[in-house]
């Protein structure tokens, strides 16, 4: 049986396997014993840092959580178009750099675990607080549904990483490579701004 040190490297380094498994595989698919296998280390180390697979998925949400949040810590100095703009461009930046915790938040949004229920809450508040603030700029429609274009934001970036797994094949390659993340923000910017029908 393989074991390692109970330190805290050791732990980090379950956690970082385990957010690379369930972006992969899902989380439900995911055993306790293909953690351990994946980050070398023995089934029950596993369990003696993380009491089983309920507090590891907990550890996992709060690691992914943290990241999207420190990446999205500085706020956007913009209003209207130019917000759309460099929100789009912060989200490309952000996937690029943290793909697997993209793919793994897009996972747990699908499997509803605790962490992603708070941070769907933690999202549509603060993408209202924008939709409000732009509505004050005067830079939306004044007969905007403005709870259902809070929703809209969301599904337009989230979405597709929930479903990432079946877009392969449509887009010939992964989400989150490189030209189809530039074509994929592109087309949402384009969505935003001009709409689709003539």
């Amino acid at each position: 049986m393989r074991s390692a040190p109970t330190t805290i490297s050791t732990r980090e380094k379950i956690i970082d396997s385990a957010l690379g498994l369930f972006a992969e595989r899902g989380i439900e698919a995911s055993s306790l014993r293909q953690v351990a296998k994946a980050c070398d280390v023995s089934p029950a180390l596993v369990v003696h840092h993380f009491g089983g697979k309920e507090g590891l998925v907990e550890a996992v949400d709060d690691r992914a959580l943290r990241k999207f949040g420190d990446v999205y810590a500085s706020d956007v100095q913009a209003e209207g178009a130019d917000l759309l703009r460099q929100r789009a461009a912060q989200t490309t930046r952000v996937m690029r750099e943290h793909p697997t915790v993209y793919a793994y938040i897009g996972r747990a949004l699908i499997e509803r675990t605790p962490g992603t229920v708070r941070f769907f809450r933690v999202l549509i508040e603060r993408g209202r607080r924008e939709i409000d603030r732009l509505a004050t700029a005067g830079a939306l429609r004044e007969d905007i549904d403005r709870s259902w274009v809070t929703l809209q934001h969301f599904f337009l970036i989230w979405a597709p990483l929930s479903f990432m797994p079946l877009l392969g094949d449509v887009l010939d390659g992964p989400l989150l490579d490189e030209s189809n993340l530039d074509r994929w923000v592109n087309a949402n910017v384009e969505l935003l701004e001009k709409g689709i029908y003539r």
